[in-house]
C-alpha cells in the first residue's frame, strides 16, 4: 500500500521528532543514533537450521498419523499449529495455507464444544485475509449471548472489515481495564480513532500486566507492538529498545529486526546498514515484501534499475494463486506505478479488495487507482464519501492531498501538509522525497 507497508506495518500517524521539514524542501537536524550493531548482529547470525530440521520431523511424523487417521483432532490440530509455526519461521505460504486445512479439519471432526476450534480456525483466515470467510464462521455459531473469546474474534474481524459500529459495541461489552485482552483491543480503537497517547497509555497497562503475568508469549506481543507505537510517537529510543527486548524473548524475532531496519533507514539514514540487516533476515525468512523494502532503499541509492527489478520479482511471486489476498495491498500501489495496462489491473484488484474489507484505508487505494487511470472526479467523490476525516493514516493523507489537488482544490490540500511533514518517519526518506516535490506544485 505505501511504501512503509513493505517494510513493517505500522498503525498511526508518528511524529518524528528528530527532523523538521517544510513544504517548499526537506531541511532536517542531523539525525540521532540510537541503535549499535553490537546490539543486534547476535540475531542477524543466528543458527535455527537444528530447530527447524526438528520442527520438519514433527510435522512428517503427524503427517504420517492424520495419512492413517484424518479424524483424530488432538493430532489435526497439533499438525496446524506446527505448520503455522513452520510459516513464521520460514515464511512458506503453502505451510500457512496447509495449516488452515488442518483447522478446517478439526472444525469438521470437532463434535463437542467446537466453539474453540472454531475461532482459532476463523484466526487463521483472518492471517489469509479471508476477513468475510471468518465473519461468515463466527456467525454460524456465536450467536446469542456470546463469550468473552467470541466478543474478542468478532472485534477483530469487525475492525478488519471497517464494520466500526460493530467494533466499537464489541469492545464495549468487554470493559475491564485490568483484562490484557481488552486492553490491547482499547488500544487497537484508538489508535484507529488517531488517539495515540490514549494508545500508548493502553498498551503500557497492557505491557504491565503481561510482566506481572509472567507470560512469555504476551510478554513478546508487548514489547514487539509497544515498539511499534513507540516508533509513531517518535519515541525513538522507547522504540529500538523494545524491539532488543523482543529479540532477547525470541532471538528469531524477524518482525523486530525489520523494525530496527527502518530505524537504521529512516530515521538514521544509513541505508547500507539497513540494507545488511534485510538481507541477511530475508535469507532465513524469505517474505515477498522484503523486495519491496530492499527496493526502497535502492530507489533511495538512485539504484534505480535494482529497485525495479525487485519490485518485478515481488509482483511475480505474490501473482501465484497460494496468496490469495494476502498482498493485495502491496501489489496496487506498486502496479500503480507501472503503465497503462498494470494501472489497470491495479483498479480491479483496488476494486475487488474494497468488496472484501471496505475501510478508509482500501477506499483511499481504490481513490487513488481511479486517479491514476485518469478518473479524477469519481476519486474525489470516493475519497470524500469514504476516507476523508475517517482516517488519520498518513498514506491516505497523501492520497487525499493528492487528488484534491488534481481537482484543483489546493487550499483544501494544505490542510494536510502539517501532519505528513509529522509524518516523516513512518513514510520514509523516498516518500517524503516525492511529498515534497508533489507540494512544490501548489
Amino acid at each position: 500500500m505505501k511504501l512503509l507497508y513493505t517494510f513493517l506495518i505500522l498503525l498511526a500517524v508518528t511524529s518524528c521528532k528528530n527532523e523538521t521539514a517544510t513544504t517548499s524542501s526537506s531541511t532536517t537536524t542531523a539525525p540521532s543514533v540510537v541503535t549499535s550493531t553490537a546490539d543486534y548482529d547476535s540475531y542477524l547470525d543466528l543458527d535455527d537450521s537444528n530447530y527447524i530440521a526438528a520442527l520438519r520431523a514433527d510435522i512428517d511424523s503427524l503427517e504420517s498419523l492424520v495419512a492413517v487417521n484424518g479424524t483424530g483432532v488432538l493430532d489435526l490440530g497439533r499438525l496446524a499449529s506446527k505448520l503455522n509455526e513452520l510459516y513464521d519461521l520460514k515464511a512458506n505460504v503453502k505451510d500457512l495455507n496447509r495449516a488452515v486445512e488442518m483447522r478446517e479439519a478439526v472444525v469438521a471432526n470437532m463434535y463437542v464444544n467446537p466453539a474453540g476450534s472454531k475461532r482459532a480456525l476463523a484466526q487463521s483466515y483472518i492471517k489469509q485475509h479471508r476477513f468475510k470467510k471468518a465473519d461468515s464462521l463466527m456467525k454460524s455459531f456465536a450467536t446469542g449471548k456470546l463469550s468473552a473469546e467470541s466478543q474478542m474474534v468478532y472485534f477483530d474481524i469487525a475492525m478488519e472489515l471497517g464494520d466500526y459500529h460493530r467494533a466499537r459495541k464489541m469492545l464495549d461489552s468487554l470493559t475491564s481495564s485490568n483484562d490484557y485482552n481488552y486492553l490491547i483491543r482499547a488500544a487497537k480503537w484508538n489508535d484507529h480513532k488517531g488517539d495515540l497517547s490514549a494508545t500508548i497509555r493502553l498498551m503500557e497497562t497492557a505491557k504491565d500486566l503481561a510482566d506481572k503475568s509472567g507470560s512469555p508469549a504476551l510478554q513478546l506481543w508487548s514489547n514487539s507492538n509497544i515498539a511499534d507505537y513507540y516508533g509513531h510517537d517518535g519515541q525513538i529510543q522507547n522504540s529500538y529498545d523494545h524491539y532488543l527486548k523482543t529479540l532477547k524473548q525470541d532471538p528469531s524475532n524477524t518482525y523486530a529486526l525489520k523494525g530496527i531496519a527502518w530505524i537504521v533507514y529512516s530515521h538514521e539514514k544509513n541505508p547500507e546498514e539497513a540494507l545488511r540487516i534485510l538481507n541477511k533476515i530475508k535469507e532465513r525468512h524469505p517474505l515477498p515484501d522484503y523486495d519491496l523494502a530492499i527496493a526502497e532503499i535502492k530507489e533511495y541509492q538512485n539504484d534505480t534499475e535494482n529497485a525495479e527489478k525487485l519490485k518485478n520479482a515481488f509482483l511475480t511471486e505474490v501473482a501465484k494463486p497460494a496468496y490469495g489476498a494476502m498482498y493485495n495491498t502491496y501489489k496496487i500501489e506498486q502496479l500503480l506505478s507501472g503503465d497503462a495496462t498494470q494501472k489497470k489491473e491495479a483498479l480491479v484488484i483496488a476494486s475487488n479488495e474494497v468488496k472484501n474489507r471496505s475501510t478508509p484505508e482500501t477506499q483511499s487505494l481504490l481513490s487513488y487507482a481511479m486517479l491514476k487511470n485518469g478518473n479524477k472526479e469519481h476519486a474525489l467523490k470516493n475519497q470524500e464519501m469514504h476516507v476523508i476525516d475517517k482516517t488519520f493514516e498518513p498514506v491516505a493523507q497523501l492520497h487525499s492531498l493528492e487528488i484534491l489537488m488534481d481537482n484543483g482544490k489546493n487550499k483544501e490540500a494544505l490542510t494536510y501538509t502539517s501532519d505528513l511533514s509529522g509524518a516523516a518517519y513512518e513514510l520514509g526518506p523516498v516518500t517524503m522525497k516525492n511529498y515534497f516535490e508533489l507540494i512544490s506544485k501548489i
